[in-house]
């Protein structure tokens, strides 16, 4: 049983933890929680598995997954992310960076400085549930593998492809090239409604910053706005929400 917090697996734990940094170092995340986990473990991503002896009874499968280090309640607590740990733990290895391919018919969306990790979390498990071909994300983005981006995707980090790029403005000048049209969300109503959407051929949609929306740069490598028509008293959504509806009429538009 682990119950020193100065003990080396402890250590690099909690140094996981702390950010985007330490993790690109070691080349590896912490995943937390049960259902993370299983998630984890089922895409063959997981280097060792941790978890109290009160886990360990309650989830009998996590024996059968491999070597499990038994972690005192109190060392469970100063690994953890939150107020209330579930005591399983997942020392995970960071996929290899990779440049992302574009589809002729591929449906993209670019997240441009998106700043809360909540938002981020929660449009790739939107991106997962509406067929998305990939995420990409721009500089000034959350790491996708920061806990609480992991804790919003419920998973769907595992499966979804995303990438991150460093010029998104010459990332969209790319896709242009290659015959996918991007579109930038706007608040003008003079832009493309997202009914109108292309719905054949490659498209992508650029998502802007929470507080000042998609950037000069990223909206004229575009070229082009959509806009989501909404009530008159309502200047904006959430950068979850406005994604979660073009997600959904880009997809619905490929069904069809």
């Amino acid at each position: 049983m682990l119950t020193s917090r100065d003990n080396p697996m402890v250590k690099l734990c909690r140094r996981l933890q702390t950010g985007a940094k330490a993790r690109r170092e070691e080349g590896l995340f912490l995943a937390e929680g049960v259902r993370l986990c299983r998630e984890a473990l089922s895409a063959g991503e997981v280097r060792s598995i941790l978890a109290t002896q009160a886990a360990l009874d309650q989830n009998p499968w996590l024996g059968q997954a491999g070597e499990v280090a038994v972690l005192s309640p109190g060392v469970a607590q100063a690994i953890s992310d939150t107020k209330t740990p579930q005591g399983v733990f997942c020392l995970c290895a960071l996929p290899k960076e990779r440049e992302p391919v574009f589809l002729p018919e591929g449906r993209y969306l670019l997240l441009d400085r998106l700043q809360d990790p909540g938002n981020l979390g929660t449009i790739l498990r939107g991106a997962e549930a509406f067929g998305v071909t990939a995420v990409i994300l721009g500089p000034g983005c959350p790491d996708p593998f920061s806990p609480k981006v992991l804790r919003s995707t419920m998973g769907s980090v595992f499966r979804q492809p995303f990438f991150s790029v460093e010029d998104l403005p010459g990332t969209i000048q790319r896709m242009e090239e290659l015959g996918v049209s991007v579109y930038a969300a706007l608040l003008e109503p003079g832009a493309c409604a997202v009914l109108d959407l292309p719905a054949a051929g490659g498209l992508g949609v650029v998502i802007g910053n929470e507080g000042s929306g998609v950037s000069p740069e990223a909206s004229q490598a575009a070229g082009k706005g959509v806009y989501i028509p909404m009530a008159p008293a309502i200047e904006s959504l959430n950068a979850a929400a406005a994604a979660t509806v073009i997600m959904w009429e880009m997809s619905g538009r490929g069904r069809n």
